[in-house]
C-alpha cells in the first residue's frame, strides 16, 4: 500500500493492557504503520493531538468506556475511522450506523487485525 510517495499511516492505539499494547504495535509497526500508544483514554484526550489515519481503542478501557471516548473524539470533530478491540461481541449493535467504525472481537489473530486495520485505512484514502 505505501510507496515511496505516500507517508506512512499513523495510528493511535489507546490500549490499557501493555501486553495487547506491544503485540498490536509490534504487528503493524512490522507492516510500516506509525503507532502512538496511549495508556488510557484521559492520556489520549489530554493529548489534543487528533491528526491520526485510524485509532484503535480497546473498548474496556479502565478510566472510561470506549464507546464514550468515541463520542467525546466525534464531538471534538476528529473524523479519523475507529476500530474498537472488545470482549463483547454485541458491539455490532454500536458501530452499524457508521462505516468509519468497526469492530474486532478479543482474542483476535494477528491476520484479522491487519485486515481490519488495512481496509479502514483504505477507505480512508478513497474517501479523501
Amino acid at each position: 500500500m505505501n510507496s515511496s510517495l505516500e507517508a506512512t499511516p499513523k495510528i493511535a492505539l489507546v490500549e490499557d493492557e501493555p501486553s495487547h499494547a506491544l503485540l498490536i504495535r509490534f504487528n503493524l509497526e512490522s507492516r510500516e504503520k506509525e503507532v502512538v500508544h496511549f495508556e488510557s483514554g484521559d492520556e489520549f484526550l489530554h493529548a489534543k493531538l487528533y491528526q491520526y489515519d485510524l485509532i484503535i481503542i480497546n473498548v474496556d478501557l479502565y478510566d472510561i468506556d470506549g464507546l464514550q471516548l468515541c463520542t467525546q473524539l466525534k464531538d471534538k470533530g476528529v473524523s479519523a475511522p475507529i476500530l474498537f478491540a472488545t470482549t463483547n461481541p454485541k458491539i455490532e449493535e454500536e458501530c452499524c450506523f457508521d462505516t468509519q467504525i468497526q469492530y474486532i472481537v478479543k482474542p483476535f489473530s494477528i491476520k484479522d487485525l491487519v485486515t481490519k486495520v488495512e481496509q479502514l485505512l483504505e477507505k480512508k484514502y478513497l474517501v479523501v
